[in-house]
């Protein structure tokens, strides 16, 4: 007699659907786009949970609006998408999420010459919803009580 299959549950088919690789690259680019436009205040609101007890609404927005990016945004590719171990900055566990690669184009002294890079953002999933992460060097300057470029308060 061989086993039934295991009964499929809906609400966990959704969960995985809600947080595909598809999913994850929608969120990035939402994500990038409320940064690139300055909108740091709805940026926050997708922040994980354990990032956001490091720096507040208020003080994340401040320090982010005095933080202007070099060059204007030309375009940006997402190129790759994968499962990925994640080490959150402050936590000493891996987790589980996403990698995401990117190819960025930045105005540089006109559309000839554009500065283009690669970088990966890692995303995790917390509660059936993406949630992105400061950068290690981010998460230092808030942990610190510091912000910005030169890390004044």
């Amino acid at each position: 007699m061989q086993d039934a299959a295991p009964a499929r549950s809906p609400a966990r088919d959704d969960a995985k659907a809600a947080l595909s690789g598809a999913s994850a690259r929608r969120f990035l680019l939402r994500t990038i786009a409320e940064k690139v436009h300055g909108d740091w205040g709805k940026a926050w609101t997708s922040l994980h949970p354990f990032h956001k007890r490091v720096v507040t609404r208020e003080t994340y927005v401040r320090c982010e609006s005095r933080t202007a990016f070099p060059a204007p945004l030309h375009s940006l590719h997402v190129i790759d998408v994968r499962a990925a171990a994640v080490r959150i900055p402050g936590l000493p566990r891996l987790v589980t999420g996403v990698a995401l690669t990117v190819v960025v184009k930045l105005r540089w002294y006109g559309p000839r010459d554009p500065i283009v890079f690669r970088h990966t953002f890692h995303l995790v999933p917390v509660r059936r919803h993406w949630m992105w992460l400061l950068s290690p060097s981010r998460y230092r300057l808030y942990v610190h009580g510091r912000c910005g470029v030169s890390g004044a308060a």
